[in-house]
């Protein structure tokens, strides 16, 4: 499905765990395993005592090297690894452009110090900043994948999302739900605008168009082979109605579209609401861009 794919590794159980993931489900891609050294403060005695003699940067580059190594030889690959000074996400994202990945695989806390620090979220910084798929991983709940959900706004940007759904279900052998949130305002809309007594019926209909409008999203080539089903609501805030849906159907695998638009000095602004669903999520998220 990938031929290059970049793993990011912070030496956590669940970055091994996303490697060993990353592994099992793609032994036939070219995998990079990926450690970032940030800045290092190095106490004055140190450097009064030892001067330039002092490699703390180099011996910390050579040991990530080594523990990467050693991951890759756990795992049963030959995986190059890349070791790079700075800042995890743009370090991360620099090197997934020199190597063409076409895919960064990260791996999610479940815990966060600040839930609401998006700053401090690498996860999210890394989506904001890559401009190719970033799956961030969470481990999964049951023995083998069994359901993906795409999370479709049904604009005319979103047929991305429904093909790589489509294809991920077609490759796992999974079942690929198709949600869609109606706006919440939707049935007030339909009483303004027509006969009260037709409320329900036009509803139903939009609702029904809705669905067939979403299927029709996933390539014809993927309809035949998959199990595709839908789920259309309304009523609450978009987020809650992905969380809700995700739980709901014991999904493993949130596949949603990066939709940003540039900010100041050049800085890529992340959409709301695939920032809350990578930090809300207690599955994986697949982020898409659109």
């Amino acid at each position: 499905m990938y031929q290059s794919i970049l793993i990011g590794v912070d030496f956590s159980d669940t970055s091994v765990e996303t490697v060993r993931w990353a592994v099992s489900r793609f032994p036939d891609a070219d995998i990079v395993l990926f450690h970032a050294i940030e800045r290092l403060g190095v106490p004055g005695y140190l450097t009064r005592e030892l001067g330039p003699k002092l490699g703390m940067v180099r011996e910390r580059e050579l040991d990530a090297r080594s523990n990467l190594e050693e991951i890759a030889a756990q795992c049963g690959i030959e995986a190059r690894v890349e070791v790079r000074a700075g800042w995890t996400p743009e370090a991360l994202v620099a090197v997934a452009e020199e190597i063409k990945a076409e895919l960064v695989v990260v791996g999610a806390h479940q815990k966060r110090m600040w839930p609401s620090d998006e700053v401090g979220n690498t996860c999210v910084a890394i989506v904001r900043k890559a401009t190719v798929p970033v799956l961030v991983w969470r481990p999964i709940r049951q023995e083998k994948d069994k359901t993906i959900l795409a999370a479709l706004d049904l604009r005319d940007g979103s047929a991305p999302i429904a093909a790589t759904g489509a294809r991920y279900a077609s490759y796992f052998g999974t079942r690929l739900v198709l949600m869609h949130a109606m706006p919440g305002t939707l049935q007030a809309y339909v009483r303004a605008v027509s006969s009260p007594t037709k409320t329900d019926e036009t509803i139903r209909l939009l609702e029904q168009r809705a669905r067939d409008e979403a299927v029709a999203r996933v390539p014809a080539e993927l309809q035949e082979g998959i199990e595709i089903q839908t789920a259309i609501v309304r009523g609450r805030p978009i987020v809650h109605h992905i969380l809700n849906v995700a739980e709901t159907e014991a999904v493993d695998l949130i596949v949603i579209g990066k939709y940003h638009a540039p900010g100041l000095k050049g800085r890529v602004i992340l959409g709301g609401i695939t920032r809350q669903i990578i930090q809300g999520a207690n599955c994986s998220v697949l982020t898409v861009p659109v």
